[in-house]
Formats: C-alpha cells, structure tokens, sequence
C-alpha cells in the first residue's frame, strides 16, 4: 500500500516549577519517541458510575488491528488521558485479559502512560502497556457525566 505519510517524533516535555521559602525547585524534562505514525485524539464524555458503581464507558482498545475505537497494542507508544470537569474525578481503569489497574485522575488534571511498562498493583509479575487490551472510566458522580481528552500515539 502506498501512503503520504511520513513516520514522526513525538516529543513530550515535563516542566516542575516549584518554590519553597526563597529556594526553587523542579525539573525539565524531555522525551522523544521515534517513528510514529498515528495518532488518536479525542473529547468524550464519561457517565457517572451509576448507583452500583458499575457503568464504565470504553474509552479505547487495544487489539492486534487497527479498528474503530481501537489500536495496535504492539505499536503503543504514548497515552495521555486529562479529566477536563472542575468538581468530578475520573476513575480509569485498564484491562489486560485477567487483571485491573485502577487510576483516580483529580478534576483538572492529567495521566500519562508513557512507554511499555508499568508495575501492576494486582499481580505478582510486570504488566506493560502492550498487554493492556481495554482503557474505560467512570465518573466518580453517581449521575453526573464529565467530559475527557485522550491522546494515544502509536508506531
């Protein structure tokens, strides 16, 4: 297949400003990832997680194909998920054919997963990024939606 499109670095930059007492401190930091050529990005709306606390709203799989709502779990590079509500905060969950990892994101504020690993609170052994096969949320209102912007890059 022919295409237009020609592979591009992602390049993420953390800034840390803070300052106590007269002293400053913080960081800046850098990260490039190579060879990228999709991107998903989107502004959903999750539900509240109703009066059970059961009603979770897919945000994105991840498969071996790409697909509607879905990408390439082996070309993951880069997910940033911010709860844009100002009262309610986003429960997000992950997903990797066994296991869960719960995440709170505070109103306002930002989750990055960034390269293949993390360390899985609910197993004894690694889970990457590249296992995970579902991303949904819930508001932590028991009526009340709040909207999300996700960003996924993949290879």
């Amino acid at each position: 297949m022919a295409t237009t499109i020609v592979p591009s670095n992602l390049v993420v930059t953390i800034t840390e400003s803070y300052s106590l007492n007269g002293v400053d401190y913080g960081n800046t930091m850098n990260k490039t990832y190579t060879d990228n050529g999709q991107v998903s990005q989107r502004v959903m709306s999750i539900a509240g997680k109703g009066a059970e606390a059961t009603v979770w709203t897919d945000i994105l799989a991840l498969s071996t194909v790409d697909g509607q709502g879905q990408v390439v779990k082996a070309d993951y590079k880069y997910f940033r998920i911010t709860n844009l509500d100002t009262v309610n905060t986003l429960y997000l969950r992950t997903y990797n054919g066994a296991d869960y990892v719960a995440f709170e994101v505070a109103p306002a504020s930002s989750l990055l997963l960034m390269d293949a690993g993390y360390d899985g609170t609910l197993t004894s052994t690694i889970v990457t990024l590249r296992d995970i096969e579902a991303i949904s949320g819930q508001s932590s209102s028991t009526t009340e939606a709040i909207d999300v912007e996700f960003v996924m890059v993949t290879a």
